[in-house]
């Protein structure tokens, strides 16, 4: 009887132990769940909160939405430019981080409320010539709660190349440019090494770095290209590394077929008045 007792004891304090795992398991998925939901309606280009903004024009999922840079701008003066990738639920305004806090927009969302989701910015290093410079490093939290992939979630299933063949666009678009991008390749790094690079010595320093980060690349689908400037997207993926691991997704314009689109402020209010 005393065994069977004991037994009984063990029992019910592996069962209070399990209830006690699950109860902050569930606490902390609300948690995480109550910020998701915060956060879930993504902006959509023409400022109405919806869950995913898909506006594209003739409903071409090629095409780039149009966005109502005004209202963006009110709501945060470091929105600068807009992702979309289509075919993915990747379609967000872009902020511009700074130096002076540039872990800022990690943890802080469009409307500069608190959110662990963050949001998607261009990394401070990369302020100076935004876009345009040599490598311009977009980031954002990669993060699914159920079937709802949040912000740069897809980033990290470019390590597949079939995944990464179906979705090689990418749309970058600013006030004035509309910018067509194409996946070249992409890399699993592990979280904890420096492995970014913003700034280069010259032309023949970025081409070393480009063709070493596409040597060592765990997806490749263009071996040809030698641009002069890329967009790179990162984000936290588990494939390897599971604790601390990144996905960077190297684009780059395609000059033959990527059209480029430049309108300036002038150039509109001339067309605007023209018969």
């Amino acid at each position: 009887m005393a065994r069977l007792g004991n037994h009984n004891r063990k029992s019910r304090a592996a069962f209070a132990a399990a209830a006690v795992f699950l109860t902050v398991a569930a606490i902390l998925f609300g948690v995480l769940l109550h910020f998701y939901q915060d956060a879930s309606p993504s902006p959509s280009p023409n400022g109405t909160p919806q869950e995913t903004a898909t506006e594209s024009a003739g409903g071409r999922e090629s095409e780039f939405p149009t966005v109502d840079w005004d209202y963006w701008k009110s709501v945060n003066g470091d929105v600068i430019g807009w992702i979309t990738v289509p075919g993915t639920d990747i379609n967000h305004p872009i902020l511009q981080a700074h130096s002076s806090d540039p872990d800022y927009y990690l943890h802080h969302d469009i409307y500069r409320n608190y959110n662990p989701l963050g949001a998607l910015y261009l990394d401070a290093e990369c302020e100076k010539e935004g876009f345009q410079s040599p490598n311009a490093v977009i980031l954002g939290h990669s993060l699914t709660l159920g079937n709802a992939v949040t912000c740069f979630g897809n980033v990290q299933r470019y390590s597949d190349k079939s995944f990464a063949s179906e979705h090689q666009t990418v749309l970058i678009q600013t006030p004035n440019t509309k910018m067509r991008y194409t996946v070249r390749f992409a890399n699993i790094v592990k979280g904890w090494e420096p492995t970014k690079r913003t700034v280069f010595a010259g032309d023949s320093d970025f081409r070393n770095w480009y063709d070493s980060s596409r040597e060592s690349a765990a997806m490749v689908l263009d071996t040809d290209s030698e641009p002069n400037q890329v967009i790179s997207l990162v984000s936290c993926s588990y494939n390897f590394w599971k604790q601390n691991e990144r996905t960077v997704v190297t684009t780059s314009i395609d000059q033959k077929q990527a059209q480029t689109e430049t309108v300036s402020t002038e150039s509109r209010q001339t067309g605007s008045g023209a018969e």
